[in-house]
């Protein structure tokens, strides 16, 4: 099958997308969304040693983070990773509140479609409050409606079943699962799933 390239295609979507573009804070209801700095570390800290145990599986770098100076070197490596268009991470902290209470990333970008990959977590002692879904809808709607990336994919284990039906709910379609594809913190193999959500060129959603 031969694709034309892009220079030979009768319409030709306008890609305005670059790295300046993703902001360094946002809002929600209940959440800011901002950048981390170096000033952020014992916060990060103390949310990843609450939440040591059920990061390891899936957040293994975050997991492995013991001291203040390892929380430093990530994010530093954070912070080189937004500079060049590379990934753009997020604190996630409660309006109402001062440590941060969980985590949203932008990863595997792809400029030319614009496409990216989304990983997020919260903090254990506040799931089933809507406060995931709460910031990846902000994040998606910036994204897709502000920054005009055709394609966004989530990757789950099919055991993390609160995860699975939370991307459905957001309108992401299951696009297979691929075996074997993913080993974990705790050196485990496992299948995982592959869901995306895409918008038309004209700027509706695909679901």
């Amino acid at each position: 099958m031969l694709v034309p390239s892009q220079s030979s295609c009768a319409e030709k979507e306008e890609i305005v997308t670059s790295k300046q573009e993703f902001p360094e804070k946002m809002h929600s209801e209940r959440l800011i969304l901002r950048r981390y700095h170096l000033h952020d570390a014992r916060g990060v800290l103390e949310m990843v040693e609450r939440n040591r145990n059920s990061l390891l599986r899936e957040f293994e770098q975050q997991a492995q983070l013991r001291d203040a100076d390892g929380v430093r070197g990530f994010i530093a490596e954070k912070q080189e990773q937004w500079e060049e268009g590379k990934a753009f991470c997020y604190g996630i902290w409660p309006k109402d509140g001062n440590g941060p209470i969980g985590q949203i990333q932008v990863k595997n970008i792809d400029w030319k479609v614009p496409a990216a990959e989304l990983s997020y977590f919260i903090d254990a002692s506040l799931h089933r409050q809507g406060l995931a879904t709460e910031s990846i809808r902000r994040v998606m709607a910036m994204m897709l409606d502000e920054l005009g990336f055709m394609r966004l994919f989530v990757r789950v284990l099919p055991s993390n079943r609160a995860s699975l039906a939370l991307a459905l709910k957001l309108g992401f379609q299951d696009e297979g699962l691929h075996r074997l594809a993913f080993r974990c913190g705790l050196g485990e193999l496992h299948d995982v799933h592959h869901l995306a959500l895409t918008r038309e060129p004209g700027g509706a959603k695909k679901q």
